[in-house]
């Protein structure tokens, strides 16, 4: 990893790591971040979306977390994602 990044940080590692489950996963996950940060949520558990550019070609079931509590985050389950990215 130090040689692919110059270095290790762990926010790129969390961000590789979801990009194995395609682009749309990683946004979608972010997504839930985001409106967990800024109180748009009222639920426990959401559909979170995500995608390119072009689309949203992902979308998780979460529990969102707070961005200062990431690691509670939990993913339930996947509606859709890409099958080949």
């Amino acid at each position: 990893m130090a040689g692919k990044f110059g270095g290790i940080y762990p926010a790129r590692i969390v961000a590789e790591a979801l990009r194995l489950f395609g682009q749309g996963a990683k946004v979608a996950v972010e997504v839930a971040v985001m409106a967990a940060d800024a109180g748009a949520l009222s639920g426990t558990g959401v559909v979170a979306t995500g995608g390119t550019g072009r689309s949203a070609d992902g979308a998780l079931i979460a529990t969102p977390a707070h961005q200062n509590n990431f690691f509670d985050l939990k993913l339930r389950g996947a509606v859709c994602k890409l099958r080949e990215f």
